[in-house]
Protein backbone atom coordinates (compact mmCIF):
# COMPACT_ATOMS: atom_id res chain seq x y z
CA UNK A 1 0.00 0.00 0.00
CA UNK A 2 2.99 2.80 0.95
CA UNK A 3 5.02 1.77 -2.55
CA UNK A 4 2.06 2.98 -4.42
CA UNK A 5 1.03 5.32 -2.35
CA UNK A 6 4.01 7.30 -2.94
CA UNK A 7 4.24 6.21 -6.41
CA UNK A 8 0.54 7.61 -7.46
CA UNK A 9 1.09 11.61 -7.64
CA UNK A 10 3.33 10.72 -10.53
CA UNK A 11 0.95 8.42 -12.42
CA UNK A 12 -0.16 11.85 -13.61
CA UNK A 13 1.54 12.14 -17.20
CA UNK A 14 1.67 16.12 -16.73
CA UNK A 15 2.79 15.97 -13.03
CA UNK A 16 6.12 18.03 -13.65
CA UNK A 17 3.48 20.80 -14.99
CA UNK A 18 0.87 19.90 -11.89
CA UNK A 19 3.56 20.21 -9.42
CA UNK A 20 4.87 24.23 -11.06
CA UNK A 21 1.46 25.26 -10.76
CA UNK A 22 0.74 23.71 -7.39
CA UNK A 23 3.82 25.06 -6.29
CA UNK A 24 2.66 28.71 -7.64
CA UNK A 25 -0.48 27.91 -5.95
CA UNK A 26 1.39 27.61 -2.52
CA UNK A 27 3.25 30.35 -2.85
CA UNK A 28 0.19 32.57 -4.02
CA UNK A 29 -2.30 30.91 -0.82
CA UNK A 30 -0.80 33.65 1.62
CA UNK A 31 -3.59 35.45 -0.35
CA UNK A 32 -6.53 33.01 0.94
CA UNK A 33 -8.38 32.86 -2.25
CA UNK A 34 -5.54 30.42 -3.90
CA UNK A 35 -5.95 28.11 -0.97
CA UNK A 36 -9.52 26.83 -1.71
CA UNK A 37 -7.91 25.63 -5.16
CA UNK A 38 -5.55 23.60 -3.34
CA UNK A 39 -8.14 22.62 -1.06
CA UNK A 40 -10.16 21.24 -4.16
CA UNK A 41 -7.46 19.83 -5.92
CA UNK A 42 -6.79 17.98 -2.60
CA UNK A 43 -10.53 16.82 -2.71
CA UNK A 44 -10.52 16.07 -6.65
CA UNK A 45 -6.98 13.97 -5.88
CA UNK A 46 -9.16 11.67 -3.11
CA UNK A 47 -12.34 11.04 -6.14
CA UNK A 48 -9.56 10.62 -8.41
CA UNK A 49 -8.45 7.50 -5.83
CA UNK A 50 -11.46 6.92 -4.92
CA UNK A 51 -12.30 5.77 -8.85
CA UNK A 52 -9.03 3.80 -9.44
CA UNK A 53 -8.03 7.30 -11.91
CA UNK A 54 -4.47 8.72 -12.31
CA UNK A 55 -3.89 11.69 -10.12
CA UNK A 56 -5.24 14.69 -10.99
CA UNK A 57 -4.02 17.97 -13.04
CA UNK A 58 -4.95 21.38 -12.55
CA UNK A 59 -7.84 22.53 -14.62
CA UNK A 60 -11.12 23.44 -14.23
CA UNK A 61 -10.24 25.98 -11.77
CA UNK A 62 -13.76 27.22 -10.96
CA UNK A 63 -14.72 23.63 -10.09
CA UNK A 64 -11.98 23.61 -7.42
CA UNK A 65 -12.56 26.54 -5.99
CA UNK A 66 -16.06 25.34 -5.44
CA UNK A 67 -14.99 21.86 -3.90
CA UNK A 68 -12.34 23.88 -1.59
CA UNK A 69 -15.13 25.86 -0.27
CA UNK A 70 -17.33 23.05 0.28
CA UNK A 71 -14.32 21.31 1.84
CA UNK A 72 -13.99 24.06 4.29
CA UNK A 73 -17.92 24.97 5.46
CA UNK A 74 -18.18 21.33 6.52
CA UNK A 75 -15.09 22.15 8.77
CA UNK A 76 -16.35 25.28 9.87
CA UNK A 77 -19.98 23.66 10.60
CA UNK A 78 -18.23 20.78 12.82
CA UNK A 79 -16.09 23.48 14.22
CA UNK A 80 -19.47 25.41 15.30
CA UNK A 81 -20.68 22.14 17.04
CA UNK A 82 -17.59 22.28 19.36
CA UNK A 83 -18.44 26.42 19.87
CA UNK A 84 -22.13 25.62 20.79
CA UNK A 85 -21.16 23.07 22.85
CA UNK A 86 -18.51 24.68 24.98
CA UNK A 87 -21.16 27.22 25.14
CA UNK A 88 -23.60 25.29 26.44
CA UNK A 89 -20.75 23.76 28.65
CA UNK A 90 -20.00 26.98 30.11
CA UNK A 91 -23.69 28.20 30.90
CA UNK A 92 -24.40 24.94 32.42
CA UNK A 93 -21.97 24.78 34.38
CA UNK A 94 -22.47 27.96 36.09
CA UNK A 95 -25.54 26.58 36.90
CA UNK A 96 -24.56 23.09 38.30
CA UNK A 97 -20.36 21.98 38.69
CA UNK A 98 -21.16 18.56 38.35
CA UNK A 99 -23.43 19.01 34.67
CA UNK A 100 -20.54 21.18 33.71
CA UNK A 101 -18.21 18.44 34.36
CA UNK A 102 -19.95 16.17 32.16
CA UNK A 103 -20.12 19.06 29.60
CA UNK A 104 -16.55 18.85 29.62
CA UNK A 105 -16.19 15.51 28.83
CA UNK A 106 -18.58 15.58 25.76
CA UNK A 107 -15.97 18.51 24.91
CA UNK A 108 -13.44 16.02 24.58
CA UNK A 109 -15.04 13.21 23.02
CA UNK A 110 -16.36 15.74 20.18
CA UNK A 111 -12.76 17.00 19.92
CA UNK A 112 -10.81 13.77 20.08
CA UNK A 113 -13.67 11.85 17.86
CA UNK A 114 -13.49 14.99 15.22
CA UNK A 115 -9.61 14.47 14.65
CA UNK A 116 -9.96 10.77 14.37
CA UNK A 117 -13.18 10.76 12.16
CA UNK A 118 -11.94 13.96 10.12
CA UNK A 119 -10.67 11.34 7.35
CA UNK A 120 -13.86 9.54 7.12
CA UNK A 121 -16.27 12.92 6.76
CA UNK A 122 -13.59 13.76 4.25
CA UNK A 123 -13.62 10.86 2.59
CA UNK A 124 -17.02 10.59 2.20
CA UNK A 125 -17.43 14.39 0.70
CA UNK A 126 -15.08 13.33 -1.63
CA UNK A 127 -17.07 10.40 -2.94
CA UNK A 128 -19.35 12.54 -4.44
CA UNK A 129 -18.14 16.14 -3.20
CA UNK A 130 -22.25 16.46 -1.98
CA UNK A 131 -21.59 18.40 1.47
CA UNK A 132 -24.65 16.10 2.86
CA UNK A 133 -22.85 13.08 2.44
CA UNK A 134 -19.99 14.81 5.29
CA UNK A 135 -22.46 14.43 7.49
CA UNK A 136 -24.26 10.94 6.99
CA UNK A 137 -23.05 9.40 10.57
CA UNK A 138 -23.83 6.21 9.65
CA UNK A 139 -21.55 5.33 6.72
CA UNK A 140 -18.68 7.92 8.49
CA UNK A 141 -18.63 5.21 11.38
CA UNK A 142 -18.64 3.01 8.89
CA UNK A 143 -15.63 4.36 7.00
CA UNK A 144 -14.05 4.65 10.61
CA UNK A 145 -14.79 0.55 12.40
CA UNK A 146 -11.41 -1.15 10.56
CA UNK A 147 -7.92 -1.56 11.03
CA UNK A 148 -7.11 0.25 7.88
CA UNK A 149 -9.18 3.33 8.78
CA UNK A 150 -6.56 3.30 12.03
CA UNK A 151 -3.58 3.36 9.88
CA UNK A 152 -4.59 5.64 7.70
CA UNK A 153 -5.39 7.82 10.06
CA UNK A 154 -1.89 7.35 12.05
CA UNK A 155 0.01 7.76 8.78
CA UNK A 156 -1.54 10.91 7.28
CA UNK A 157 -1.99 12.73 10.30
CA UNK A 158 1.13 11.97 11.95
CA UNK A 159 3.82 9.71 10.87
CA UNK A 160 3.95 10.86 7.32
CA UNK A 161 3.52 14.56 8.08
CA UNK A 162 6.65 13.87 10.84
CA UNK A 163 9.31 12.57 8.25
CA UNK A 164 8.47 14.41 5.50
CA UNK A 165 8.99 17.88 7.76
CA UNK A 166 12.01 16.35 8.11
CA UNK A 167 12.46 15.92 4.47
CA UNK A 168 11.48 19.73 4.21
CA UNK A 169 13.71 21.25 6.31
CA UNK A 170 16.31 19.11 4.91
CA UNK A 171 15.94 20.77 1.68
CA UNK A 172 15.47 23.96 3.09
CA UNK A 173 19.26 24.00 4.10
CA UNK A 174 19.94 24.90 0.27
CA UNK A 175 18.48 27.69 -2.17
CA UNK A 176 17.83 24.96 -4.84
CA UNK A 177 15.85 23.39 -2.06
CA UNK A 178 13.85 25.90 -1.04
CA UNK A 179 12.57 26.42 -3.69
CA UNK A 180 11.67 23.07 -4.46
CA UNK A 181 9.76 23.29 -1.09
CA UNK A 182 6.24 23.70 -2.89
CA UNK A 183 6.49 21.25 -5.60
CA UNK A 184 6.98 18.18 -2.28
CA UNK A 185 3.96 20.02 -0.49
CA UNK A 186 1.69 19.50 -3.87
CA UNK A 187 2.94 15.89 -4.37
CA UNK A 188 2.47 15.19 -0.14
CA UNK A 189 -0.81 16.40 -0.69
CA UNK A 190 -1.77 13.51 -3.68
CA UNK A 191 0.50 11.17 -1.35
CA UNK A 192 -2.33 11.78 1.33
CA UNK A 193 -5.37 11.84 -0.87
CA UNK A 194 -4.27 8.59 -2.04
CA UNK A 195 -4.53 6.87 1.32
CA UNK A 196 -7.67 8.09 1.79
CA UNK A 197 -9.08 7.73 -1.56
CA UNK A 198 -8.23 3.73 -0.86
CA UNK A 199 -10.56 3.53 1.84
CA UNK A 200 -13.16 0.41 1.48
CA UNK A 201 -16.32 1.98 0.48
CA UNK A 202 -18.91 1.73 3.45
CA UNK A 203 -21.60 -1.21 2.47
CA UNK A 204 -24.80 0.40 0.78
CA UNK A 205 -23.35 3.71 -0.63
CA UNK A 206 -24.17 4.36 -4.28
CA UNK A 207 -20.93 5.80 -5.85
CA UNK A 208 -21.26 8.36 -8.37
CA UNK A 209 -23.89 8.16 -10.89
CA UNK A 210 -25.19 5.52 -9.07
CA UNK A 211 -29.00 5.76 -7.87
CA UNK A 212 -29.81 6.47 -4.18
CA UNK A 213 -31.74 4.71 -1.82
CA UNK A 214 -34.51 7.83 -2.61
CA UNK A 215 -33.99 7.41 -6.28
CA UNK A 216 -31.32 10.56 -6.89
CA UNK A 217 -28.67 10.64 -8.69
CA UNK A 218 -24.78 11.06 -7.75
CA UNK A 219 -24.48 14.44 -7.40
Amino acid sequence: MIVDTFKYPLTNDEYPKTLLIGSLFVVGSVLILPLFVLIGFFARAISNAIDGEPAPQFSAYGELFVDGLKLTAISVIYLLGLVVLAGLTSLVGSVNEMAGFVGMLVIVLYYFGGIYLSTAIVYQFCRRRRVRDAFDLRAIGETAYSLQYFLVVLLWLFVLPTLLAVGQLLLALTLIGILLIPATLIYELVVYAKLIGDLPAPANTPVDGETDAVGTTGR
